[in-house]
């Protein structure tokens, strides 16, 4: 095998059984590091015959490092246990990692399904959520403590066409708590933003992204994401003064 596939998880006993399922076509191995979950997690990810490893949860960026480190194949696929590949994605994967092109590492678009729909703009379509998911082992590392990115260290980047299908936020609730977790985390990194960084947010979003095309998804979408700068800043703001 070429290829094994890398996904953290916590409690991902709903969406994990699909995700794993997707997998077949690509016939790679599978690994799954998890952070203590409490639910069936565990339990269906070694069902579906995935190697499972428990690493302490420190950042998003160590969870997924640390499963690379375990990583034997030539090649990696780091996930999230709530996106499915597709037939034509795990297609185009397997002829991706066969060639001989000098290139280290895929950026990956995704499709999101926010709230039961799927969302093509908002900042959150396809063309703009676009990140490396796949790449030589050793040939980078996954940085940052809130959005994690892969950074590439040497070999250079290539594009795949067929989009990961990325069944998001469910509901607003969940939304919300996501806001409250990450302005938590990015508040004890010292992260900052100007005080019209809301305002600017929801512009680039609704208009400058067409938000408004995603009906009343990307309304409340672009409204909420502003919210949380201003979360972001109280946070701050409490941290200072404590």
């Amino acid at each position: 095998m070429f290829l094994t596939v890398v996904i953290p998880t916590l409690n991902e006993e709903q969406d994990l059984p699909r995700t794993l399922k997707s997998l077949k076509p690509l016939a790679a191995n599978i690994l799954v590091v998890d952070s203590g979950s409490t639910d069936n997690t565990v339990k269906i990810a070694k069902k579906h015959g995935a190697q499972v490893l428990t690493h302490s949860f420190k950042s998003f960026s160590d969870t997924r490092n640390f499963g690379n480190d375990q990583v034997k194949t030539d090649w990696i696929l780091s996930l999230e246990a709530d996106v499915v590949v597709t037939k034509k994605l795990a297609q185009e994967i397997k002829q991706a990692i066969t060639k001989e092109n000098g290139i280290s590492a895929y950026f990956i678009p995704r499709i999101n399904h926010i709230w039961g729909k799927k969302i093509m703009h908002t900042d959150w379509g396809p063309k703009d959520d676009l990140h490396i998911w796949l790449y030589k082992k050793d040939s980078g590392s996954w940085q940052g403590q809130v959005h994690e990115e892969y950074k590439l260290t040497s070999g250079k980047a290539g594009h795949l066409l067929n989009p990961l299908i990325h069944y998001n936020y469910q509901t607003v609730s969940e939304f919300i708590g996501k806001i409250n977790s990450y302005s938590t985390r990015a508040a004890a990194q010292g992260d900052v933003f100007p005080g019209y960084w809301p305002f600017r947010d929801f512009f680039k979003r609704y208009i400058y992204k067409l938000g408004f095309k995603d009906g009343y998804h990307g309304l409340f979408l672009s409204y909420l994401q502003a919210i949380y700068y201003h979360v972001l800043k109280v946070k701050n703001y409490q941290k200072k003064y404590a």
